[in-house]
């Protein structure tokens, strides 16, 4: 037995050209480390951004393969860290989602860190 807990990612782009451009980058390694479990680009209906979603793995808590997808969430996040800017903002942001078969979600990491309160 184990415990079912899904990890789903969610990455959106700013508009403007210099976003898109490290959107792609972001999109291809996402691709790289995650394989078939990342979506198709999707375009946003206004502003021009861009998004992606990167699906579960289907893994138990504590097994190897959720562990491994762990440390592959993780890498993906550091990815995304880097492209922000000196003043640390970022045009690249994302969403760690998680969430269980007792139905309760929380969000595990964003770029922005996560505040509590907000």
């Amino acid at each position: 037995m184990g415990y079912m807990r899904h990890n789903a990612i969610v990455v959106t782009g700013d508009g403007y050209e210099g976003a898109q451009i490290k959107l792609n980058k972001v999109y291809e390694q996402a691709k790289e480390i995650f394989g078939d479990l990342v979506s198709n680009m999707i375009d946003g209906k206004t502003n021009g951004i861009r998004s992606f979603f990167i699906a579960p793995d289907g893994s138990k808590e504590g097994w190897d393969v959720s562990d491994l997808y762990n440390s592959k969430r993780e890498a993906l996040a550091t990815i995304i860290d880097s492209m922000s800017y000196e003043d640390g903002s970022n045009p690249i942001q994302f969403v760690d989602v998680g969430y269980d078969e007792d139905y309760v979600a929380e969000v595990d990491r964003t770029n922005k860190g996560i505040i509590e309160g907000i």
